[in-house]
């Protein structure tokens, strides 16, 4: 689309799925049988990126409902290393958390109390997604290391195809954000969000491309709307998330394999996942004629979108809005 002054920028159209997906596969809303159009089943193996929180931990629920397939996570967050101390357990927020820990003592500052209360946090989501996936059905496993150790993710998927004797789908979840307008970033800022995306997805697919088979059937990588519309405040996560987009494609074409980048609107909260935007970002979305996603839907776009979209569509946008 260009403008009256000459500009360039995107013009979003829909873009239906194919006829089987319109006319009956099964039964609808489960994704079974989209499951069963992808090839997964209780013996596939399907590796997440993100860690065990968020909508990678929705998305990953979905997949284990629909498939009961062996899911592999890997995540940043230290996997608890035991039940938590009843003491702090019995802190269900923030704010209590930090109360309880400020009493018990042995830190530095105010900070760190408030870091041990969100690393708390984050592994008691963590044991929700593993205790969700298990009574879906799937066996789990969770590994800490950071997507942008290339050595590290290496290492994580030659070991899970080693256990396994095979990786039926990949799906790369990471990002991080840290909005400030582009006077205000910094060098460091930039470089954290732009490289958890594009060098944690070269990382990963670097590693596939080291495996002794032809690797997974499918390769997806969780972009933004922000790559497409662009947010205030968020230059380095556009950038990011374009760049993905490219990666994808470079793969696809060179393997031949399905590569898909989902540039998701914002979640709304929900479940295992308390939402991707504040409230005032969430506002200035509802502005734009953005609504947020309902968190039980968008797993299940997802894979309709990889059973029944047109496979040459390198990357698709997906909002909940009526354009």
């Amino acid at each position: 689309m260009r403008d009256a002054d000459g500009r360039h920028g995107w013009e979003l159209a829909e873009a239906p799925l194919g006829l089987t997906a319109v006319t009956g596969a099964g039964p609808a809303g489960d994704g079974a049988a989209e499951a069963a159009a992808l090839g997964l089943d209780q013996d596939s193996v399907v590796l997440l990126t993100g860690g065990a929180r968020g909508i990678t931990a929705a998305c990953a629920v979905a997949l284990a409902r629909a498939s009961r397939c062996r899911v592999e996570l890997l995540g940043r967050t230290p996997a608890p290393a035991g039940p938590e101390d009843p003491l702090t357990a019995a802190a269900r927020d923030r704010s209590a958390l930090r109360r309880v820990l400020a009493a018990q003592g042995g830190y530095g500052s105010p900070a760190d109390v408030d870091r041990a209360a969100g690393l708390l946090l984050a592994q008691r989501e963590i044991s929700a997604t593993l205790a969700a996936l298990e009574a879906a059905g799937s066996r789990v496993r969770y590994r800490s290391a950071d997507c942008r150790d290339s050595a590290a993710v290496l290492q994580a998927v030659k070991e899970i195809h080693a256990d396994h004797g095979r990786l039926d789908g990949v799906v790369h979840a990471a990002g991080v954000i840290d909005d400030r307008l582009i006077a205000e970033k910094s060098a460091e800022s930039f470089e954290r969000v732009y490289h958890t995306k594009v060098g944690g997805a070269a990382a990963l697919l670097s590693a596939l491309d080291e495996l002794p088979d032809a690797g997974p059937s499918f390769v997806v990588l969780f972009g933004s709307i922000s790559a497409v519309l662009g947010n205030r405040g968020q230059a380095d996560y556009a950038a990011a998330n374009d760049a993905l987009e490219t990666l994808g494609e470079q793969w696809g074409a060179r393997t031949g394999r399905r590569a898909l980048t989902v540039h998701w609107g914002p979640w709304a909260p929900g479940g295992l996942h308390t939402g991707m935007v504040e409230p005032e970002l969430a506002r200035a979305y509802a502005r734009r004629g953005i609504t947020l996603i309902d968190p039980e839907e968008g797993p299940l776009a997802l894979l309709r979108e990889l059973a029944w979209g047109g496979p040459s569509a390198g990357a698709v946008v997906h909002t909940a809005s009526e354009w």
